[in-house]
């Protein structure tokens, strides 16, 4: 081998953080796990048992199986749930096929929460309806998200942990993940025995039983979710990925060997709760799901923090995901290509001082070593995407953008690039930067960077709602009123709005303008309806006759989602961004 390849061969080893196993197959050094659900019977485990040595090839070297009452229980009999269930035999022979192909396999039991889905309630709180949190209240699970056991009941205990022993006996496991995601109900007024308690406390209580039991006594790995520990005044994720509800505090009144497994599906160019979990001393295994372009932000951001504690990256599927869906699965696939190709470090945007005349942009990395060559391409050569290399402009200083203009941007390590090509479109207009009032306050569960200015900052948003580049309304609509500083003529406006409708965000089906040159007395400009669109970030378009103006008023009427959509009946979210003023 000569010189020259053999260096080529180091850099390649170095950034992709992989080595080869005895058959020359590229393992990772980090963990590249997947959570499985929904396999609860000796049949299915056999059929995902085929498919143990197609996920290792791909680099899985870690399974959480959710297994929760799906098990034949001895010391409970009375809680097996559902038909055809887990035996210890099939538990034994699928941890064997798992053994046998390097895939370390640990089974996971939801502890505390999730004890219901939709109008089911689940075998523990069936059997045994006195040990729920909140007794008697929510008929038909009508008005909750998940019921949750009484942690103030010892009786939830004596007859968890043997259940919970028992399945983690017959897979043979060394560790349990015990779920503990989306706690809502700690402290609430429905719980007779929590409320008006502290929920930090209660909740960190219940950690602490579980690390007792599993960890110190029975010698296992404890992983957990960790939405709970998060502050969502802090760290904007919204009330799901993180809390709202007064159990964040809990993260420092629990052991630091708890590895956290912190979810998040939403793109983002940065998640805060890793580094600030590692700060906290824990380890942290961060979690994505379906959306691929969530998946690669996930992944950049955590790899590219360099950091031990950072221990790898876990798929999730939340679904069952059967014969090849499950190993074409393609946010795995996605993923574990944007582990070995090494380009973390992808460039942020970050406008500044915006004018009607300028647009400052700063370009950055997670890391300050790197060096960012960049390229600015005006309306004409909108469609070259060529990638910049070391032959373009390097970053020195904030770049000074006096025209609508796109700019492209890549890092480097030395002569290797280290991150993919990321672009953002900057728009100059009669709009920007200039101040905009909200007549119903934005939602704070995603705030934008720039609050209500964010709005006219002329840069457009992603395709994430999360991104910090989108005013959001939560069921209200949005009625936005730019200040121009002067009578200014004006003919067209521009929007954006997005569609997530997984997650309930609906794209504008209508767009109003008005204009006034008092602030007070508003005249129609403009309305156009829209039908619904099936890309991510619509743009809706409202053109009418010239018309002079010192104020413009873009109202968006609020939405119901529709029929035959997620959550239908329900309020929808919508998310703004950019109000082109042309």
């Amino acid at each position: 081998m000569g010189l020259v390849t053999l260096l080529a061969l180091c850099v390649t080893v170095l950034l992709s953080g992989e080595r080869a196993d005895a058959m020359g197959r590229k393992k990772p050094e980090k963990v590249v796990g997947i959570h499985l659900l929904s396999w609860t019977s000796d049949s299915l485990l056999a059929e995902l048992g085929n498919r143990i040595p197609d996920l290792a090839d791909q680099g899985i070297n870690l399974i959480f199986l959710e297994v929760d009452y799906g098990f034949e229980f001895e010391s409970h009999p009375e809680l097996r749930q559902g038909g055809p269930i887990i035996s210890r035999d099939g538990a034994r022979r699928f941890a064997e096929i798992c053994r046998k192909h390097g895939i370390r396999l640990i089974p996971q039991f939801q502890m505390l929460g999730h004890q219901s889905w939709a109008g089911t309630t689940f075998s523990l709180l069936t059997v045994y309806p006195e040990l729920d949190l909140t007794p008697g209240a929510f008929p038909g699970n009508e008005g909750l998200y998940c019921r949750e056991w009484d942690l103030t009941n010892p009786r939830v205990n004596e007859i968890v942990f043997p259940m919970v022993d028992e399945i983690v006996d017959a897979f043979d496991a060394d560790g349990i993940h015990v779920g503990m995601d989306e706690i809502f109900l700690l402290g609430a007024e429905e719980s007779p025995n929590t409320k008006g308690k502290d929920p930090a406390r209660l909740f960190a209580q219940a950690v602490n039983e579980y690390h007792a039991h599993f960890v110190k006594e029975k010698g296992l790995e404890m992983f957990m979710w960790g939405d709970r520990f998060i502050d969502g005044e802090v760290h904007s994720f919204g009330e799901y990925e993180s809390s709202l509800n007064g159990t964040a505090p809990a993260v420092d009144m629990i052991p630091r060997d708890i590895v956290i497994c912190d979810w998040h599906y939403e793109p983002r160019p940065a998640y805060s709760s890793i580094p600030m979990f590692i700060e906290k001393g824990f380890r942290v295994l961060p979690s994505s799901w379906r959306k691929p372009s969530g998946v690669r932000a996930l992944v950049k951001y955590s790899y590219g923090l360099e950091h031990p504690k950072m221990i790898g990256h876990l798929f999730t599927t939340w679904s069952r995901l059967d014969g090849e869906r499950l190993v074409n699965y393609r946010p795995l696939r996605v993923g574990v290509t944007t582990i070995r190709d090494g380009r973390y470090f992808d460039v942020t945007f970050d406008p500044q001082h915006p004018s009607t005349d300028e647009l400052v942009v700063e370009l950055a990395t997670q890391r300050p070593d790197l060096a960012i060559y960049y390229r600015v391409d005006p309306p004409g050569r909108a469609g070259e995407m060529s990638e910049p290399d070391q032959h373009e402009l390097k970053y020195d200083g904030p770049i000074h953008l006096r025209h609508i203009a796109t700019v492209r941007a890549v890092a480097y390590r030395h002569s290797v690039a280290v991150s993919d090509m990321t672009e953002r479109r900057f728009y100059l207009h009669k709009g920007l930067g200039r101040p905009v009032e909200l007549t119903v306050t934005a939602s704070p569960k995603y705030p934008a960077v720039s609050g209500d200015a964010t709005l006219v900052n002329g840069v457009t948003g992603s395709e994430s709602y999360g991104d910090g580049q989108w005013v959001g309304a939560e069921g209200t609509g949005l009625e936005a009123v730019v200040d121009l500083g002067a009578a200014t003529d004006v003919s067209r406006i521009v929007v954006h709005s997005l569609n997530n409708r997984s997650n309930w965000v609906h794209q504008a089906a209508e767009v109003r303008v008005a204009g006034s040159k008092d602030g007070t007395t508003y005249t129609a400009l403009g309305s156009v309806s829209f039908s619904d669109e099936e890309s991510a970030i619509v743009t809706h378009v409202v053109a009418f006759k010239p018309s002079t103006a010192r104020f413009v008023k873009v109202t968006i009427p609020p939405r119901t989602i529709p029929k035959g959509r997620s959550g239908a009946g329900n309020p929808a979210w919508l998310f703004v961004d950019e109000i082109i003023i042309e």
